[in-house]
């Protein structure tokens, strides 16, 4: 069973106990992520900011981030990444059996990497599957790379815990995904709200690391956060939790 979660916008350096052990593990596709970065390094402001769609301090961050980028330290993915989702990881309490499980399991969907495995060192970045920065999307940029490189987990069943943005690049026609869903009920309506998705879906991994969850039955016993298993909603490729 593989997990597939996706990336960031915010990032921040911090380490945690077991980081030292993880050895090298190699950026998967390092000649086309090498490719992109040359791409921004030569776009003007002007360009960084339309096609990137950003502006005041955030355009300046991330200029200065291209302009420098492999003086920067690396960390890893799962460490850098600091958004939302995130924030739900107890990383400084994983164990290190949960770490190993993490290090074997856990990959992480890049618009400049592809996709990586969460104990890979990479640096800081901004880029979304949304922002074309070549004549063809991310999506197709990525798409048969990405396919060739899980085709060595082809056996395993992949949880799909990344938001719609990443995990549709994932071929369910070569593998076996179930996708995780949550939505909360606001009076008698089932609603999908973004930001709790998001902390749903950090809590969520949060559990299957911690707890090394190793089948697809485990995860529906996830309670966190108020959430709870909906039979009713669920299919033999979706699970969904609903938060009442």
């Amino acid at each position: 069973m593989k997990l597939f979660f996706s990336p960031s916008k915010g990032m921040q350096y911090k380490t945690f106990k077991y980081s030292e052990e993880s050895g090298i593990i190699d950026i998967p596709f390092k000649e086309k992520t090498d490719f992109l970065i040359s791409v921004l390094k030569n776009f003007s402001q002007e360009e960084i900011s339309t096609k990137l769609k950003i502006k005041g301090k955030i355009l300046d961050d991330v200029l200065n981030i291209y302009s420098n980028f492999y003086n920067q330290e690396e960390r890893e993915a799962i460490s850098l990444y600091d958004g939302v989702s995130y924030k739900q990881l107890d990383l400084e309490k994983f164990s290190r059996e949960s770490y190993k499980y993490m290090r074997d399991n856990v990959f992480i969907f890049s618009a400049l990497y592809g996709v990586l495995n969460a104990c890979t060192p990479i640096r800081p970045y901004r880029l979304d599957m949304t922002n074309k920065i070549l004549e063809i999307s991310p999506y197709d940029f990525w798409r048969e790379d990405i396919e060739k490189y899980l085709l060595q987990f082809k056996d395993e069943t992949f949880i799909n815990i990344a938001s719609n943005e990443f995990s549709k690049i994932l071929n369910r026609k070569v593998f076996n995904v179930i996708d995780i869903e949550f939505r909360q009920c606001d009076g008698d309506k089932i609603k999908n709200i973004s930001t709790e998705a998001k902390k749903a879906r950090g809590a969520l991994l949060n559990y299957l690391i911690e707890n090394k969850i190793a089948c697809v039955e485990e995860i529906k016993n996830f309670n966190n956060l108020g959430y709870t298993f909906s039979l009713e909603l669920s299919s033999e490729k979706t699970i969904f939790f609903i938060k009442k």
